[in-house]
């Protein structure tokens, strides 16, 4: 493969998951490093490099050009300038054919191109060269084994408009798993190339016993103090990666400095939309027609570029829901127009409201959802109750409010950070209560108090989907990480180990987490399964704000 006149040289690396076979952890990793021909620092080479590089069933795929405005032609045209005046069409995004190979050399050329590789290999290379990127464009990689999606990121390009690109997984150890592997490259959603190899299956892998037994446990505990900063590569990817095909609804908040955005995306961090400002902490509603939040200060007013676009009469901070009967999207430049807001009851049942309307949503507030304190909001699975943590008088406690009912909850519980039980009845939370810090689980009515864990840096707890799982993160070195835990206090296992902090988990409802994570250096949301396995970021921008709470997240 010849290099790209500008002779630029760059290597991607990202985390994403493998299934490993023989219960061998797999580690993905893509990074990239820019440098001028002859200046990038040398890559370890483990054979001399081939005369030709072997090309691999590669499909690359060419968009269609965009067409140019036409030009103005010259006042008196002759020959020349006839076509001089044809302009070329502008050129789209262009991959050209991928190239497999163990290694790099120092000047980006591949080491051991081909199709098939023995068994044991731990790193694989796909170099190819590329044309007409531009910085705004999203790309995307999809890895398959044997037909089945192993792993799928993507970001905004960040390399240089023409090059040679050095793409890699990088297992940190581990071998591949054998099989056909298929990587497919898109731009702009668009297919621009793919390829394949085969990892040859070993022949003593069936037969080969272990010959000892592991000679320790493993511990919870890192063996060093984690880094006081996250590192710049991504951290390793856990094997067992998220094979579920089921997508989800996700509520999150953004912080964008000065206030909380809200959104909704899928699972699979496909399909965000932007929904209103100055919301943090949403909730579902049982049905998936109502999004509850925190209102910061200045709800009322959505601002966009500067100017109100909209006002919601007299709603105010605290406790807000949006009625998405109709296709979300921003509510106020998506439907233009004045709202019409007024208080009323909702129905006969419930509690007197302000009420917005405009075309087919409707925001409302009851009167008693007016707390200016809170940071989060959370629908009992019944939907007959809003949760809450605020502080009125001080100290953060949890409350429970009506929704659509007159019943009235004025239970608190003595602590913050809550989440449901499935069936409704219980609470867990982060509480000091009776002198014991840690998570605890209550009745809604304030009885039945259960002291689960007993470390004060334990928060952001979540209720699994069976009711018999606890989510939750822990402070360690300075580092926080996801833990589980049963119910009953009993069976505590650690689900990620990586430098910068993991925090407010939350489960989807086939038994997925999603949660918040910094460890590339900048605030991401993440999934994994259920055991810690396939780490993947799904989200790369969601910023947390300095009170982290406010960051809850929800998914139906």
């Amino acid at each position: 493969m010849s290099m790209a006149t500008n002779g630029n040289r760059m290597v991607l690396l990202i985390g994403g998951g493998l299934l490993l076979l023989l219960c061998v952890a797999g580690l993905v990793g893509l990074g990239y490093y820019l440098g001028q021909a002859g200046q990038t620092e040398p890559v370890a080479a483990t054979a001399e490099p081939s005369t030709a590089a072997v090309v691999v069933e590669v499909n690359p795929v060419t968009p269609e050009p965009a067409t140019a405005a036409p030009s103005v032609p010259a006042a008196e045209p002759t020959e020349a300038t006839d076509a001089a005046a044809v302009v070329e069409p502008e050129a789209g995004p262009e991959i050209g054919p991928l190239v497999f190979a163990t290694a790099v050399d120092g000047t980006g050329e591949p080491l051991d191109p081909g199709d098939s590789f023995a068994a044991g290999l731990t790193e694989i290379h796909a170099v190819f060269d590329y044309e007409n990127m531009q910085p705004d464009y999203l790309w995307e990689r999809v890895w398959s084994l044997d037909g089945e999606e192993m792993l799928r990121s993507q970001e905004i390009w960040g390399g240089d408009e023409a090059g040679q690109f050095d793409y890699f997984l990088d297992t940190e150890g581990a071998p591949l798993p054998p099989g056909r592997w298929q990587l497919e490259l898109y731009v702009e959603q668009e297919l621009a190339a793919t390829g394949s190899f085969t990892i040859e299956p070993d022949s003593l892998a069936a037969t080969t016993e272990p010959t000892a037994e592991p000679t320790a446990e493993p511990t919870l505990e890192p063996t060093a103090e984690p880094t006081a900063e996250p590192t710049a590569k991504p951290a390793p990817v856990r094997a067992n990666p998220v094979r579920s095909s089921n997508v989800y609804r996700l509520a999150y908040s953004v912080w964008d400095g000065g206030a909380y955005n809200l959104y909704l995306a899928d699972t699979t961090g496909q399909n965000q939309q932007f929904i209103i400002s100055r919301a943090a902490g949403p909730s579902w509603s049982v049905d998936g027609q109502q999004l509850f939040f925190y209102g910061q200060q200045g709800v009322t007013q959505q601002f966009r570029q500067g100017r109100v676009e909209c006002e919601f009469g007299t709603i105010s901070d605290g406790i807000v829901a949006i009625d998405l009967s109709s296709p979300p999207g921003d509510i106020c430049r998506d439907r233009p127009g004045p709202w019409f807001c007024e208080r009323k009851q909702v129905d006969l049942q419930a509690p007197p409201s302000d009420v917005c309307e405009q075309g087919g949503v409707r925001v409302f507030q009851n009167l008693d959802w007016k707390e200016g304190s809170a940071r989060w909001a959370s629908v009992a699975p019944d939907g007959r109750a809003v949760a809450f943590d605020a502080r009125p008088g001080g100290d953060y406690r949890i409350y429970f409010r009506s929704i659509f009912d007159t019943q009235q909850f004025r239970f608190e519980l003595a602590g913050e950070q809550g989440d449901w039980s499935p069936d409704g009845q219980r609470l867990v939370y982060r509480s000091g209560r009776d002198n014991k810090a840690g998570l605890w689980i209550s009745n809604r009515d304030d009885t039945g108090h259960t002291n689960v864990t007993q470390d004060g840096s334990d928060a952001f707890p979540a209720w699994s989907p069976d009711g018999s799982t606890l989510a939750f993160s822990r402070t360690l070195y300075g580092n926080q990480d996801i833990y589980l835990v049963n119910v009953d206090g009993s069976n505590l296992r650690r689900l990620t180990e990586d430098p910068g902090h993991d925090v407010l988990p939350t489960f989807t409802p086939d038994g997925q987490l999603i949660f918040r994570s910094d460890r590339t250096g900048a605030w991401a949301i993440w999934k994994m399964a259920g055991d810690g396995g396939g780490q993947v970021e799904i989200i790369a921008t969601a910023s947390l704000g300095s009170d982290w709470t406010a960051g809850k997240m929800d998914v139906r």
